[in-house]
C-alpha cells in the first residue's frame, strides 16, 4: 500500500509523467531521427552515475562516526554552529567529488565560435544537404577539424591556421595545400574545390579564405556530403564518408574490400568492422600518431565524442 501511495503522489506522477512526455516530444522532434534523444538520455544517465559515484566516494572518505550525515542533520536541527559547519564541509567535499566524477558537467558550454557560426553551417546544410540523416555531425566535424581544445584560439575560428614548412591548413574545415621538398605545390584542396564547385565556391581563394567563413562552412558541407554519397548504399554511409573526408574515399573502399575478405567482418559497417582493417600508414606523423591512428580517431570523435554538446543548440536553430 505504501508503494502504491508513493507512486500515486502528485510529485511522483508529475516527475514520471513529465519525463515520459518530454522524452516522447524529444523523440518526435529529433532532427537526428532518435540519435539526439538517445545521446541526451545517455548524458542524463552519466549525470546520475556521477552523483552516485560522488555519494559513495564521500561515504568511503568519511567512514567515521563523527561524519555521519544523519547525526549531523539531527544535531543541526538543535542549532549548534559546529554541526552546521560540519554539514557545510561535507557539502563542499561532495561538490568537489561531483567535479571529479562529472567531466561532462560543462559539456553544454559551446565554443564562442560555434554560437556565432553554427547558424551559418546549418543554413548551408539545409540548402545543400537537406536529407542529411544526422546533420548535427557537421558541427562535430568542425570541432574535430579546428579545435585542439574548446578554449583554443583556433576553435571554430575561420582564421585558424595549421602551418608547417610542407603544409598549410586553413579555417574551420582545414582546407589544405601541401608543398614538395623544393617548394612547389604538391596538393591544393582549395583549387580542387573551386574546380569541382565553381558555382558555389568560385569566389574562394587563398587570398581571402581566412576572411570568408561562409565559404569555408559551405566547403565543409559539400565535401562531407559528396564523400558520404559515395557510400550511399551502406548502412554506415556517414561513418565511411567521414573517414573519406579525412583520408580519402578511395582508401575507405580498399579497407571495405579487406573487411569483406575477412570472416565475420561486415563491409557495410564501420565500428567494429571496417575500422579494424586500416590500410593507411602506421608510421608516426604528429605527436606519435600515424595516419591510421588519426583517421580512426577522427571518425570516433565526430560520431561518439563530440556531437552531444551541439544537439540542443542545433535543434533550436
Amino acid at each position: 500500500m505504501n508503494i502504491i501511495n508513493s507512486i500515486s503522489r502528485h510529485r511522483s506522477l508529475f516527475l514520471v509523467g513529465g519525463a515520459l512526455i518530454a522524452a516522447a516530444l524529444s523523440l518526435y522532434s529529433d532532427p537526428d531521427h532518435g540519435w539526439g534523444t538517445a545521446l541526451s538520455g545517455l548524458a542524463i544517465l552519466q549525470g546520475i552515475w556521477a552523483v552516485a559515484a560522488s555519494h559513495w566516494a564521500r561515504k568511503a572518505l568519511m567512514d567515521y562516526p563523527e561524519a555521519d550525515m544523519r547525526k549531523l542533520f539531527a544535531r543541526a536541527s538543535e542549532n549548534p554552529v559546529g554541526a552546521g559547519l560540519a554539514l557545510v564541509a561535507v557539502s563542499i567535499v561532495l561538490y568537489g567529488l561531483l567535479g571529479v566524477f562529472s567531466p561532462r558537467a560543462h559539456a553544454g558550454e559551446l565554443p564562442a565560435g560555434a554560437v556565432k557560426y553554427m547558424p551559418v553551417l546549418k543554413a548551408e546544410q539545409v540548402r545543400l544537404w537537406p536529407d542529411h540523416p544526422r546533420p548535427v555531425l557537421l558541427a562535430s566535424l568542425v570541432e574535430q577539424e579546428s579545435c585542439i581544445s574548446l578554449r583554443s584560439a583556433g576553435c571554430w575560428n575561420p582564421g585558424a591556421k595549421l602551418k608547417t614548412a610542407r603544409e598549410e591548413g586553413a579555417g574551420v574545415g582545414q582546407i589544405t595545400r601541401a608543398y614538395a621538398a623544393g617548394g612547389a605545390v604538391r596538393f591544393d584542396a582549395l583549387a580542387d574545390l573551386r574546380e569541382q564547385y565553381g558555382a558555389e565556391l568560385g569566389a574562394l581563394s587563398w587570398s581571402n579564405v581566412y576572411q570568408r567563413p561562409d565559404l569555408q562552412l559551405r566547403a565543409v558541407v559539400l565535401m562531407s556530403r559528396d564523400s558520404a554519397r559515395q557510400f550511399r548504399g551502406a548502412p554506415a554511409m556517414l561513418e565511411f564518408g567521414d573517414a573519406g573526408y579525412n583520408g580519402g574515399p578511395a582508401g575507405v573502399q580498399r579497407e571495405r574490400r579487406a573487411c569483406a575478405m575477412t570472416q565475420g567482418c561486415d563491409p557495410g559497417l564501420w565500428f567494429g568492422h571496417v575500422e579494424r582493417h586500416c590500410l593507411k600508414s602506421r608510421q608516426p606523423l604528429y605527436g606519435g600518431r600515424s595516419a591510421c591512428d588519426i583517421n580512426r580517431e577522427h571518425v570516433r570523435n565526430v560520431f561518439q565524442v563530440r556531437p552531444a554538446k551541439y544537439i540542443t543548440a542545433w535543434a533550436a536553430l
